[in-house]
């Protein structure tokens, strides 16, 4: 048969069938949803500095495969899945802050899809899918995760999708057998991501106590399912428990309530006072009414999934010292099926009600979710203000030298990293070992202080930046001074958001 006659012939009659069903609103609202969450997250994303932690993501992303391993198997193992998978994406799109964020939009709209494929398994309405989709948009922890080089939208993503495979198992509609083995599969892929979405592993074995009949052969599958999916995990987890020392600083760091209370998924006061309103709404929902199907099938879901990773991390924060707000962004997406079903309940008792219900909440995530898009969004960067002085001032052979008086998460030297464009034809004389020599993500630099003593800044002009965070740095060993006495002059100040940056020359002329 010609390429032709193959191309026009009539579809045979199970083709017509896949692309009907193809067609159908179960899957094409689902995918349109997902696609305009994505676009929605992304816009603006482009905007906010880089920092700290997303410096970890791009510059393990573009290690070759001897210096990745050489790093993952020191530090950051438990982000080793993402920063593989970011090495792809880097290689063929490149490390801008669009493009490096980029995932995340994709990972929030993969949840979204999730949210409304798994109502839909509760509900004939459309009303309470796309409310739970607009409302995890305007979740500010999944915005901000969804605008972050970091790993923990994608933890959302498959957290989501864990669950939509775990009820569908659960209820009969998958066959048991492919139904436990791919939750094995995913359970292991969503730890290896990052350890805490294992806890979902408890959640499945509570919805396997509670649902159906045959409990004790739906407990014994989920018993070998969870065994596999640790196996499968146990990689990572190993290693990130050798290499916990990573987050020992969390034993110093004291944890107040707000942290639970607002920065796990509010992010701000007013919505968080909204949103825990609506939680309260959603108990009382799930224990009051008799849709058993929606409120207590779906219900109970959601408050599992929101309340027993929660419930764990914070009540061992005295003992585990592992409490950090966006650990939990998986369980952001129950949040947001809460809240929904709270607004829903709105909805089905007075329409005007439920109308007004959701302007508020929307109206008190707006601030929330604008202000993470602003320009120093990312805790408190300015790197790309700071790269953007530098390019448009230095010439080529001019210096940098940076402060190092900080933490690792704010020292301005990954702006060089981050922004190489801005920073072409300067050298850094501080530098020991770059980065991609060593065990962690960061360069080994001298102090500004040592560098000059060695008579390392030798070029006409050097650009000098100090970090200006309230309660870091020390201002007496700040390198400034140490640059003036090695005969340079300040001609330049830029005060950023958090750093200053001086232009020293020589000659006091330029």
């Amino acid at each position: 048969m010609s390429t032709a006659l193959w191309v026009t012939r009539p579809p045979r009659a199970h083709e017509f069938q896949l692309r009907s069903r193809l067609r159908t609103p179960a899957v094409t609202v689902p995918a349109g949803a997902g696609a305009l969450a994505t676009l929605v997250t992304a816009l603006g994303s482009w905007i906010p500095s880089l920092w700290g932690d997303e410096a970890a993501s791009a510059l393990s992303a573009q290690r070759s495969l001897p210096s990745f391993l050489h790093e993952v198997t020191h530090v950051d193992a438990v982000h080793a899945v993402y920063y593989a998978a970011l090495h792809v994406w880097v290689a063929l799109f490149g490390a801008s802050a669009f493009s490096l964020r980029f995932p995340s939009a994709i990972a929030t709209g993969v949840t979204v899809a999730g949210l409304i494929v798994l109502s839909r398994m509760f509900t004939a309405s459309w009303r309470l899918p796309i409310l739970a989709a607009v409302l995890a948009v305007a979740l500010p922890r999944l915005d901000f995760a969804g605008i972050e080089a970091r790993s923990y939208a994608w933890t959302a993503a498959v957290a989501t999708w864990i669950v939509v495979l775990a009820v569908a198992t659960l209820r009969g509609r998958l066959p048991a057998s492919a139904g436990w083995a791919g939750l094995a599969v995913l359970c292991g892929a969503g730890a290896a991501l990052n350890l805490m979405v294992g806890s979902l592993i408890a959640v499945i074995g509570c919805l396997a106590a509670l649902w159906g009949r045959g409990r004790r052969a739906q407990l014994a599958r989920w018993a070998a399912a969870s065994a596999v999916a640790l196996v499968l995990a146990s990689p990572i987890v190993l290693l990130g428990l050798l290499e916990r020392h990573q987050v020992a600083f969390l034993a110093h760091r004291p944890v107040p309530a707000t942290a639970w209370l607002v920065d796990q998924w509010f992010h701000d006061p007013l919505f968080a006072a909204v949103g825990w309103l609506l939680l309260g709404a959603a108990v009382v929902v799930v224990a009051v009414r008799r849709d058993a199907a929606l409120d207590r099938g779906l219900g109970l879901v959601a408050l599992l999934w929101a309340g027993l990773p929660s419930a764990f991390l914070i009540g061992t924060i005295s003992t585990l010292h592992n409490y950090a707000a966006r650990y939990l962004t998986f369980t952001a997406p129950a949040v947001a099926i809460l809240m929904a079903l709270a607004l829903d309940a709105a909805f089905r008792s007075w329409r005007p009600a439920g109308a007004a219900a959701l302007a508020l909440v929307l109206a008190s995530a707006a601030p929330a979710d604008l202000a993470q898009h602003g320009p120093n969004a990312e805790n408190g960067s300015d790197w790309a203000q700071f790269g953007a002085v530098v390019a448009a001032h230095a010439r080529p052979g001019d210096q940098l030298a940076f402060d190092e008086v900080v933490r690792p998460s704010r020292r301005p030297e990954s702006a060089w990293r981050l922004y190489p464009a801005d920073f072409r034809g300067d050298a850094v004389p501080q530098l020991i070992t770059p980065y991609w020599q060593r065990h962690t993500w960061s360069d080994e630099l001298m102090t500004i202080q040592d560098a000059a003593a060695q008579h390392r800044f030798t070029a006409a002009t050097v650009f000098a930046v100090e970090a200006d965070f309230p309660g870091e740095g020390v201002v007496d060993v700040r390198g400034v001074p140490s640059l003036e006495a090695s005969g340079y002059h300040v001609v330049e100040h830029w005060k950023l958001h958090s750093d200053d940056v001086y232009m020293l020359d020589r000659d006091p002329v330029r």
